[in-house]
């Protein structure tokens, strides 16, 4: 195999944007804290959040006598999260979401995780409210980013 040694993405993007959105400074976590609060149908308990969650990783490659080369597409999703007890309309949350949206997209934007990596590009923000009993006037923001890397690797050309 290569030089190259992939990283954990979603732990990178979570550290850059703990490091570099100041609103996220101690509110940025990962996939497992997120689906904890999904499964319990709760908030974060303190607003506004962030939590990061590796995407799919897609390859293509080519094989050659001896070698393989696969350029490989990961995306990672940043989960903004934001609300406003005294709107039940969301409309609150929402307008103060979108200034953190923007910081997120303008940390992440252009810049590569760690060597071998590309720089991330932005991909998607879809605002999607949370709703429910105990919920309202919440909105979540996903925000969606892809970078690339290659793998090279030698094979044993056979059994």
């Amino acid at each position: 195999m290569s030089g190259f040694t992939p990283i954990d993405l979603a732990a990178a993007v979570q550290t850059r944007i703990s490091g570099s959105v100041a609103d996220l400074k101690h509110t940025t976590a990962g996939a497992v804290e997120f689906a904890e609060l999904v499964s319990k149908k709760l908030l974060p308990a303190r607003l506004p959040a962030a939590f990061v969650v590796a995407g799919a990783l897609v390859g293509d490659g080519v094989r050659r006598v001896g070698a393989v080369s696969i350029e490989v597409a990961q995306a990672v999703t940043v989960i903004l999260v934001q609300g406003s007890a005294k709107d039940a309309t969301g409309e609150a949350a929402r307008a103060a979401c979108w200034p953190l949206e923007w910081a997120v997209i303008d940390c992440l934007t252009g810049w590569a995780p760690a060597e071998g990596y590309a720089e991330l590009l932005f991909e998607e923000d879809a605002l999607r409210g949370l709703g429910g009993e105990g919920r309202t006037g919440a909105v979540a923001a996903t925000l969606t980013f892809t970078t690339e890397w290659k793998l090279h690797k030698r094979t044993t050309g056979g059994a």
